[in-house]
């Protein structure tokens, strides 16, 4: 039986993500985001700053479900990747997989929504752990 050690959720206006795009430029995208999903924001139009925005919360919401100081983990350690078929998931590197392990964190789900100027997410933690001491 799993236990659930985190939970976050977190819910972005569209418009500012576009905004921090127009004023920085490339220093805000390779600071936050990795090749991967800096490709999905090239998408033209609006659709290219809402799929930003959703990475943006998918990120938040990992952070937040961690339940501790996040300070020191870089947005980019945290990855939304596509997969062939089903939701996106979260692909985590350095500081982020430590931070998971450090609570003994098993899985990661994440489910994201937007529409015409929010994104939404939500993040689950999962431990395999149930029942021991963490």
């Amino acid at each position: 039986m799993a236990l659930i050690l985190g939970l976050g959720t977190d819910i972005v206006v569209v418009a500012r993500i576009g905004d921090l795009v127009q004023r920085h430029g490339n220093r805000f995208l390779d600071r936050c985001f990795r090749e991967g999903e800096q490709a999905a924001g090239q998408r033209p139009g609006a659709t290219g700053a809402t799929a930003l925005a959703a990475r943006w919360a998918a990120k938040e919401a990992f952070l937040k479900a961690l339940g501790r100081d996040v300070r020191r983990i870089p947005y980019r350690d945290v990855e939304v990747v596509g997969t062939e078929v089903g939701p996106v998931q979260l692909r985590l590197h350095g500081r982020a997989a430590a931070a998971l392990a450090d609570i003994h964190g098993d899985r990661v789900h994440l489910s994201i929504s937007h529409q015409e100027n929010l994104a939404v997410a939500m993040v689950v933690i999962e431990s395999d752990t149930a029942g021991q001491s963490i």
